[in-house]
């Protein structure tokens, strides 16, 4: 399998259901062979700009406020890459997350 790159939409499998991720973790951390994981954000069909999502295009949102990580093993299809503004919003979305001051 090729290592999967930051930016792409996979389909999983491993779970009672097929689930759609974004890949966010840099393209230089996949690549390493020992290491069994990726971290990726959950993608859904039906979301809003509000909150902390980020459209993808053609329906689909990146969940960016459910950032986990999924076996490099249980990613089945890669089904396309988000170009590269969208993955600028999703950067600029993880840093208004990470980076909003305690009260």
């Amino acid at each position: 399998m090729t290592p999967p790159r930051r930016g792409e939409i996979w389909a999983t499998s491993g779970g009672p259901t097929s689930q759609r991720v974004l890949v966010i973790s840099s393209t230089v951390y996949n690549e390493i062979a020992d290491e069994p994981t990726v971290l990726v954000a959950l993608v859904v069909g039906n979301a809003t700009a509000e909150g902390f999502c980020v459209s993808l295009g053609e329906d689909l949102w990146a969940v960016m406020g459910l950032v986990t990580f999924v076996l490099k093993a249980s990613l089945t299809t890669c089904e396309r890459h988000v170009d590269v503004q969208t993955l600028t919003d999703v950067n600029n979305m993880l840093f208004k997350i990470l980076a909003t001051p305690d009260r």
